[in-house]
């Protein structure tokens, strides 16, 4: 998909997927988002789909989910407790969201070495 944008376009989406991954606590704004880099919502949908080939809440859903996945290996967290940290109101909902992306629930995850 990587649809060549205008490389000043590219540098603010990829100024956007940066704070993404360092802020993947929050929830996504996307007029916020959009601001943040000088679009419009229409511009950042748009441009990041072409750029990226998902639209910017994927991926920021995308980034929160394997983050969840990376603290809970470091077993120092339950899934509750992670689901709060990422701004789930329930473990319901984050659990349907962490199954989009992963395929399977928190409780079946597993990991080996």
């Amino acid at each position: 998909m990587n649809k060549i944008l205008h490389p000043e376009d590219s540098k603010a989406i990829d100024k956007l997927i940066t704070y993404m991954n360092e802020h993947p606590q929050e929830n996504f704004d996307v007029a916020k988002h959009a601001r943040m880099i000088g679009f419009s919502v229409s511009k950042l949908n748009k441009s990041f789909k072409a750029y990226m080939g998902i639209g910017p809440a994927s991926y920021f859903r995308t980034i929160k989910m394997e983050k969840a996945r990376e603290l809970h290996m470091q077993d120092r967290y339950t899934w509750t407790e992670i689901s709060s940290i990422f701004g789930y109101a329930d473990l319901a909902s984050f659990s349907k969201a962490f199954k989009r992306i992963h395929g399977f629930c928190p409780r079946n995850a597993t990991y080996s070495e």
